[in-house]
């Protein structure tokens, strides 16, 4: 019976469930696609939703690890489902579940975020594919991680090598390194270049 206008179509609970959210309008389909999932052994709860509304409170009810979607819905698109989830949640791993073989479809979901697509005749490739996105984001995950980590360090003032247009200049002794790679007292090198822009570095003398 459904709750709230979404229908559960599985429920594990042995170990770590994944949250899947499925927009699919075909029943049969869901049906076939979730069997196939306990088949492979994914440990999962789900939910599946047919129009915006309903995509919208689940997102907002239950945060999903990943999204499973058809492509075409008679009042909903797997695209438009796409398009919220980049904006709202892009961590999510989407990929496509679709029965076309439209080339310009794929390249085309892709363009659009997607994480993969599976077709629905090859149902015992899906486990892999997710599989691979959910590592996929986890690795982007870590990586952002580690950049944000970098980004709240103190810079390193180091002898930068700056563009031809920026001119590199000492935090410590205030030198400007020239064009032919000798470093010089700022207001002299500034009179020779008025436009010239600086960045800042740490000459080999003031380095030791």
């Amino acid at each position: 019976m459904a709750r709230n206008g979404f229908e559960p179509l599985q429920e594990i609970s042995l170990g770590k469930e994944l949250q899947i959210l499925i927009i699919e309008d075909d029943l049969a389909d869901a049906v076939r696609l979730t069997h196939e999932l306990k088949r492979q052994g994914l440990t999962f709860c789900c939910v599946r939703v047919e129009t915006r509304d309903d995509f919208l409170s689940a997102l907002e009810r239950q945060p999903p690890d990943l999204i499973l979607s058809d492509h075409g819905l008679p009042s909903f698109s797997g695209f438009a489902a796409l398009e919220i989830v980049q904006e709202r949640s892009p961590h999510v791993p989407f990929i496509f579940v679709t029965g076309s073989y439209d080339q310009n479809l794929m390249v085309e979901m892709f363009d659009a975020g997607a994480a993969g697509y599976v077709f629905k005749n090859r149902l015992s490739e899906l486990v892999p594919v997710i599989e691979q996105a959910l590592d996929e984001a986890q690795q982007r995950a870590q990586r952002s991680e580690e950049s944000a980590a970098v980004s709240a360090q103190p810079p390193v003032r180091s002898e930068a090598k700056a563009p031809n247009n920026l001119r590199p200049i000492c935090g410590r002794c205030k030198n400007v390194r020239n064009d032919r790679g000798d470093w010089e007292p700022l207001e002299s090198h500034l009179k020779k270049h008025l436009q010239a822009t600086v960045v800042l570095a740490l000459c080999p003398a003031c380095a030791k």
